[in-house]
């Protein structure tokens, strides 16, 4: 599963698609489908946007939530390799991966390891 933040300008992610491509250097049409209200929003990663240094393992992209997901939701999301730059109709191309992924608030909370632990008092029971 993938999780991301909601509002991120940079939220990377790590995906297997390279196993099942049959193109040499494919772009991928990444389909997501919000679980609940099956919107689908669709984003198109260029083969040159993989900054993975072992693409044969796996395949690593940076997004921007906050212009792709207008919603803390999950969704399904379906990738498709293709020649293409720009089309975005996945029908006729091959699908290489489908998973879920997760869009969440960004957490409020910051830990401060200068923090003290808080102190019990034990009493012995006789």
């Amino acid at each position: 599963m993938i999780r991301l933040t909601q509002g991120s300008t940079a939220d990377t992610f790590i995906v297997t698609l390279t196993e099942k491509c049959l193109l040499s250097s494919p772009n991928y049409l990444f389909v997501f489908t919000n679980v609940q209200s099956r919107k689908v929003t669709t984003k198109i990663f260029l083969n040159g946007d993989d900054q993975s240094a072992y693409k044969t393992r796996f395949n690593k992209f940076t997004i921007n939530t906050s212009t792709v997901f207008n919603e803390i939701d999950q969704f399904i999301y379906d990738v498709y390799e293709m020649a293409s730059t720009t089309n975005i109709n996945p029908t006729g191309l091959n699908k290489v991966e489908t998973g879920r992924l997760v869009v969440s608030k960004a957490s409020p909370h910051t830990q401060n390891s200068n923090q003290s632990l808080p102190q019990f008092n034990s009493y012995d029971s006789q």
